[in-house]
């Protein structure tokens, strides 16, 4: 492949990956992006491009409060591909060492360039995304603007903040063992956390590993917090019982501010609770041991009643299926489960019951893979089944089996395949452009996709 090919459907890569993230802010749907461009070589680039793409949106931005959670949006984008490894630092620090090169071009103010650089380094510079040498060539990479924008940084964060570090880390674990499943991977990740040199004790490290782990599966589905539940009990070769005590009693202290987010917060806790207890990772007195202030008050004490319901009046078997068994499948048994429910859709045509199998997958997190596959397969018989195709995916939006941020990741999913699907499909590139036609001008779609799309079919017709 030519460097310009290359280099144009990384362009077109990131416009895809940035939209993608602005509809739904998940790092794991945009790793899975940067996988599927399958240009390792480019990754500096990508990023570049994303920083840039995202400055301009910025200046686009109803104001400057948009602006703002605009440019800490990418922020979070660029820090979550990294942390989970997509990215490695030093293709980051070259990425950003570009970006800063490209502000004396650019046409928008120098006030405009010092607020967004400056925030993008504070936050990269937190996350130890890029090392802090890196603020003493700002000036020489930047140009005039330069000087202002290590002002800027200065003014946004005191260096360095472990915790921050530690927080980024271990997310990034989580959420990668929510998306591969591979239990043995995510225990090497988080014995790899080192608790000296992000300046904390290993204590420290644990307790709040624990606490990451529940806050993000709480905000997940039964199927990942099942995979949560496992991961607790497997852990118990990291660390003592102490650690998971206080990791659960962080949450506990916190469970207001996680209900703002997760409504049922306090049920999801509870039913942790009563599977970390039957799977001896907090002893059976658990409940008894909650500090009074936490234990006898608000949301807190509704936990641990719960909790001890729970424990009265179901069997250790039942409470191992608190999360039922559905939650028990595997990525690799969705994925088979989305390929046969699509390939029998398109033989039978039964609508209703292809919606019926999806619902019953109960894996709305994971309903990019169904739009991918109706789109590969329509794509690939082509004619009636082009329509068929979107008449499914309409279907399951109005069932509300399939969540629009869903909708646009695995579009864009099926956009990045287009190289591979192309050599058995010439015509896939318009084919797949059919279906996405009548999405963008719904609003399913942002308006930018078929723009990032053409861009991809020429690149890959060069």
């Amino acid at each position: 492949m030519a460097a310009s090919d290359a280099e144009a459907r990384v362009a077109a890569a990131a416009g895809l990956i940035l939209d993608g993230y602005l509809a739904n802010e998940s790092g794991h749907e945009s790793a899975v992006y940067v996988d599927d461009l399958g240009l390792p070589d480019h990754k500096p680039i990508l990023v570049t491009q994303i920083l840039a793409m995202a400055m301009a949106k910025g200046q686009e931005a109803g104001g400057d409060e948009e602006a703002a959670l605009l440019h800490d949006t990418v922020c979070a984008l660029v820090s979550s591909l990294g942390v989970r490894g997509v990215f490695s630092p030093d293709q980051v620090e070259a990425a950003v060492e570009a970006f800063l090169k490209t502000l004396s071009a650019s046409p928008l103010p120098d006030p405009a360039k010092v607020k967004c650089a400056g925030k993008y380094l504070a936050h990269l510079l937190e996350d130890r995304m890029v090392p802090e040498t890196l603020l003493a060539s700002v000036p020489s990479l930047a140009g005039e603007p330069g000087p202002a924008i290590v002002e800027e940084v200065g003014r946004l964060t005191r260096l360095p903040l472990p915790i921050t570090a530690l927080k980024s880390r271990v997310k990034g674990v989580v959420q990668e063992y929510f998306v591969s499943g591979d239990l043995k991977e995510a225990i090497a990740n988080l014995a790899e956390v080192e608790a000296p040199r992000l300046r904390l004790s290993a204590e420290r490290c644990g307790q709040e590993v624990v606490k990451r782990l529940l806050v993000e599966a709480m905000e997940k589905k039964n199927h990942e917090r099942e995979m949560a539940s496992v991961l607790l009990s497997a852990m118990a070769k990291l660390y003592g019982s102490e650690q998971f005590f206080e990791g659960f009693i962080r949450v506990l202290r916190s469970i207001d501010d996680v209900a703002l987010d997760t409504p049922n917060a306090a049920q999801l806790l509870a039913r942790f609770i009563a599977r970390a207890t039957v799977d001896d990772v907090l002893p059976p007195v658990f409940v008894s041991l909650v500090p009074a202030r936490v234990a006898s008050t608000g949301r807190g004490k509704e936990v641990l009643e719960m909790a001890k319901a729970l424990m009265e009046q179901h069997s250790s078997t039942r409470i191992m299926n608190l999360w039922g068994a559905g939650a028990k499948s595997s990525v690799e048994e969705l994925k088979a489960l989305v390929c046969t429910l699509v390939e029998e859709f398109f033989d039978s045509g039964d609508l209703a019951e292809a919606v019926r199998c999806v619902q019953e997958l109960d894996a709305p997190d994971f309903a990019h893979e169904v739009v991918k596959r109706v789109a590969y397969r329509a794509v690939e018989k082509g004619g009636p089944a082009l329509p068929q195709g979107r008449g499914l995916l309409d279907a399951l939006r109005s069932s509300g089996a399939l969540p629009d941020s869903q909708l646009v990741r695995g579009m864009g999913r099926a956009v990045l395949g287009l190289a591979d699907l192309s050599l058995d499909v010439p015509d896939a590139p318009a084919r797949l452009d059919s279906i996405a036609d009548g999405l963008v001008a719904d609003g399913l779609l942002p308006a930018s996709f078929k723009a990032h799309a053409a861009a991809m079919a020429g690149a890959i017709a060069a």
